[in-house]
């Protein structure tokens, strides 16, 4: 079966100069996959006639090209004239469009003005698809055989719009190949050496299968995917080598699934009825962060104390005085009566803690940038690790938490 080639046009100046992220083409990469299609390429080009002539001459190869942005009433919005020259068609009034365009003003209690008006001045030759979400049209064009589809560049827009008229249009013109993924998430184990740990396994997948490493801070994602046409074979092929995976390198997995670490303790939390809370210096209430994310985490977490100063590691959660000036702020000792203390200010089952040197000044040669004490208190006792992160701040409070994470979730297992 002929795969269908999909490619996106990402038109914005303001995506160029990195003010605004493209989360559209991310966006679209994975529901096409999810719906059988596989995004070739994405091109992210600035508002200029030149450009974008250039862009849609280079997609001519494609089935499928799906364009965002350019499509609003101001100035910079140039997308639709520059269609109509590469297209050979003019801009006519669009009364459907126009119609759209005053329901939605009504609809917000605000008077249309004549450049939005403009809005409704389509392509000749388009095919007009109704936008529900916002005011500029979405479009359907074709030449030569590849279909052009342009969209809105906000978001929530185009998102709408795909789900709701786009993908069913597709579904219909172009035949998809199903698709499947298996995410497993990893810690404590290297890129490169999980690489080798599996080696063997990877060099004997099927072509239809690849595995992806998709390293963060702490961890690493491994994504196996494929396609084929027959869903259930693919289906039966994915779990057999799914299991093979695992049992590689089961001491290293916390999840089956793509799913944060909190998450995955969050829901150990959930089934002991246990609780647990966390005084952070380094981490500067980032593991508070993490967890206060998740729907219902108010069931298993306490409260959060942000120790970031010496003397509020005394004052609020009681670590002795005389124990921070004999062993340091960065210390085994230190971090364990931390961990003690906010699990016994709170009354909780746990307390998880951090101390460290997150840079890029403050390192000593006894400590070095990236220098960072955890510890788990638990009802049996403390436990804690020192580690070092590197010299790079967001890595060090990252990296930080995953692992204080990574370490209570090994206790909730243990226990």
């Amino acid at each position: 079966m002929k795969e269908v080639i999909v490619k996106n046009i990402s038109i914005g100046d303001e995506l160029l100069i990195g003010q605004v992220i493209n989360t559209n083409a991310a966006w679209l990469g994975e529901h096409l996959s999810e719906a059988g299609y596989n995004l070739k390429s994405v091109l992210t080009i600035g508002d200029s006639e030149k450009a974008i002539l250039d862009a849609f001459e280079n997609c001519m190869d494609a089935d499928l090209v799906l364009v965002t942005g350019g499509l609003g009433p101001t100035a910079d919005d140039i997308t639709k004239p520059t269609v109509c020259k590469f297209f050979g068609t003019e801009l006519v009034f669009c009364q459907e469009a126009y119609d759209n365009l005053v329901s939605i003003f009504n609809r917000r209690g605000f008077t249309m003005s004549e450049r939005n008006r403009g809005q409704a001045f389509l392509p000749k030759s388009c095919t007009y698809i109704q936008n529900s979400y916002g005011t500029a049209p979405c479009m359907w064009l074709e030449k030569n055989g590849v279909v052009f589809v342009f969209m809105p560049g906000v978001p929530f827009e185009m998102k709408g719009i795909f789900n709701d008229e786009l993908l069913p249009r597709f579904k219909q013109r172009f035949k998809s190949i199903p698709y499947e993924k298996r995410v497993i998430m990893t810690t404590g184990i290297g890129e490169s050496f999980l690489a080798d740990k599996i080696k063997d396994w990877e060099k004997n997948l099927p072509d239809f299968l690849s595995l992806a490493y998709l390293p963060q801070y702490g961890l690493v994602r491994l994504r196996l995917s494929g396609r084929h046409e027959n869903a259930d074979f693919l289906h039966e092929t994915l779990d057999r080598e799914t299991e093979k995976l695992s049992a590689l390198i089961h001491e290293n997995v916390f999840a089956m699934d793509d799913v944060p670490i909190e998450n995955v303790v969050f829901h150990l939390l959930i089934n002991k009825n246990a609780t647990f809370a966390t005084a952070e210096s380094c981490t500067g209430g980032n593991m508070a962060h993490r967890i206060t994310m998740i729907p219902g985490s108010s069931d298993v977490f306490k409260g959060t104390a942000v120790t970031y100063a010496t003397e509020s590691k005394t004052n609020v959660i009681g670590v002795p005085k005389q124990v921070i000036d004999e062993f340091g702020v960065v210390s085994q000792q230190v971090v364990e009566a931390m961990a003690e203390g906010v699990r016994r200010v709170y009354s909780a089952d746990y307390g998880l803690a951090s101390t460290g040197v997150a840079g890029p000044g403050g390192g000593t040669e006894e400590n070095p940038v990236g220098t960072v004490w955890l510890g788990v208190a638990t009802p049996d006792g403390v436990i804690s690790k020192r580690f070092n992160f590197g010299n790079s701040r967001e890595n060090v409070i990252e990296r930080a938490t995953v692992m204080a994470y990574e370490m209570l979730r090994n206790e909730l297992v243990r226990s």
